[in-house]
């Protein structure tokens, strides 16, 4: 076991640390986001924090076009195109230097390496807010379960002080790891994406044999779970799906769920990481009502978050 100063010492990569959230948990809540996911959901609105690795975000749009980027990269992957610097993402190497450079704002590097005892001193910050609103702490992500031994030993050093522990997770962690998460964790705030496996894996790259088995050792464990739907048109709202759904919670006595309806929020990451942007059509307010009334149907009440 390793002795409290090396748990401190402990390192993982952080995409962000949010004080101050209301969406992520009861109360007032830090939500610290790890950097990586095993998943790959079509609809994801923070891309950056798939990799769990540091990336480097351009944004065109700030491009002053003053060169320095170039000049300062090591390996020769930023040149002039149109006035603007763009860079060739197979000989980009995520090593900053542009970063450094760039006068304009124009690059960031998403993805800190930060210690327990880093997250735990900003953590600790808002501990008076924590217990006036009954609030705490969220690990969240990409995919926190992810983060290796750093999950487990910042996950403890969170219970040691006594704070409340959320685990905003996709379920997708190999089930022995997820038995030990379940010890460590207050409230779970679990993603359920798609009922049928090969729509789940055409969607999120993974089919939900792993999910729904950790969903279901979660809701038998005693600890509280909250249900959350990432709702896509035409995706994973069909009346089919929603019932599957409700069929499955009904054997664990749920009756009412979160639905997150989709938003084009993260569109400016994908184009600052060179990628396309997939989701291209968004619920209008009657469309969502029908999808909202299918759950209703369905015996579940659905919050939107």
């Amino acid at each position: 076991m390793l002795m409290a100063a090396e748990i401190m010492m402990s390192q993982g990569i952080i995409n962000n640390i949010q004080r101050m959230s209301v969406q992520d948990g009861p109360g007032l809540r830090t939500t610290v986001f790890f950097k990586g996911c095993p998943l790959k959901c079509r609809w994801c609105s923070n891309p950056e924090s798939q990799s769990f690795q540091p990336q480097l975000l351009y944004y065109d749009e700030l491009c002053v076009g003053c060169g320095a980027c170039a000049a300062f990269c090591p390996e020769g992957a930023v040149s002039e195109q149109d006035g603007k610097f763009i860079v060739d993402r197979d000989k980009c190497i995520d090593c900053g230097k542009c970063v450094e450079a760039c006068p304009s704002k124009a690059r960031e590097m998403v993805g800190k390496t930060l210690s327990v005892e880093d997250v735990m001193d900003i953590v600790c910050k808002d501990s008076l807010f924590y217990e006036n609103s009954n609030g705490g702490v969220t690990l969240g992500g990409g995919e926190c379960t992810s983060g290796g031994d750093f999950f487990f030993d910042l996950a403890n050093a969170i219970n040691e002080e006594g704070f409340h522990l959320t685990i905003d997770t996709c379920g997708f962690c190999a089930p022995a790891r997820f038995d030990k998460v379940i010890k460590v964790a207050d409230l779970f705030l679990f993603d359920m994406k798609h009922m049928d496996p090969e729509e789940h894996k055409r969607l999120t790259g993974q089919d939900n044999k792993i999910v729904l088995r950790n969903l279901r050792t979660a809701l038998e464990s005693g600890v509280e779970v909250t249900i959350r739907v990432p709702l896509m048109p035409n995706l994973n709202d069909s009346d089919e799906n929603i019932g599957a759904m409700a069929e499955f919670l009904k054997e664990f006595g749920k009756d009412e769920i979160e639905v997150m309806p989709c938003h084009a929020f993260g569109r400016n990451k994908y184009a600052a990481l060179g990628w396309e942007y997939l989701i291209s059509e968004e619920y209008a307010p009657e469309q969502l009502e029908v999808v909202l009334g299918r759950f209703a149907h369905h015996g579940l009440r659905a919050l939107i978050v």
